[in-house]
């Protein structure tokens, strides 16, 4: 990572296996600024799934009434139907501030209303896309991260590309190694 002026925060899960959904424990509070001598509005746990098909974050009832939280607006959201249909309809929006793990926060979060099969709460692509997100499954486990502000760009193929440009002569097959010596001593013979 390169020198960054403005703080930068972050937090890593690693399951013991690999999962089919990425699964965190959460804060939520109404959403509030800090301001000397006003206490803060309580804090809850729930459990969030991230989903990059997701373009909003959605919270369930159980979040909604767990805080008392009130509306803040109304929202057309869609979701995704029976084959190429989708659903279209209007529900309640709320202010939430969102405290992740390793005190990763996301302060006055507009989030809508919906349900969620597993978990309280969905952060989608409005979060995600405020940092860099990246989920691993090497030997067998999958590992996710998650920082804020995104600091760099992550390309997988430029890494391959070095790695295999540093790395060349060991992932030849000796007949592989064997026909590039005969065609550097021919290039060689022919420059001469």
């Amino acid at each position: 990572m390169k020198f960054q002026r403005n703080p930068v925060h972050g937090f890593t899960t690693k399951a013991n296996g690999l999962v089919r959904e990425l699964k965190n424990d959460l804060l939520v509070s109404d959403a509030y600024k800090p301001e000397p001598g006003i206490p803060p509005p309580p804090r809850q746990k729930f459990v969030c799934i991230w989903d990059t098909g997701a373009t909003n974050t959605v919270i369930t009832k159980t979040v909604i009434n767990g805080l008392n939280l009130q509306p803040s607006g109304r929202t057309v959201v869609r979701t995704v139907g029976e084959g190429s249909d989708f659903n279209e309809y209007e529900v309640n929006t709320y202010l939430v501030n969102l405290f992740l793990p390793n005190n990763v926060v996301v302060a006055a979060v507009p989030v809508s209303e919906g349900g969620i099969a597993g978990a309280d709460m969905l952060i989608g692509m409005d979060i995600i896309t405020m940092g860099d997100f990246s989920i691993t499954n090497f030997n067998g486990h999958s590992c996710w991260t998650f920082r804020i502000p995104s600091v760099e760009e992550i390309d997988f193929v430029k890494e391959i590309q070095e790695h295999n440009k540093k790395y060349r002569n060991l992932l030849l097959s000796p007949e592989e190694k064997r026909q590039l010596r005969n065609k550097t001593k021919s290039d060689r013979q022919h420059r001469t």
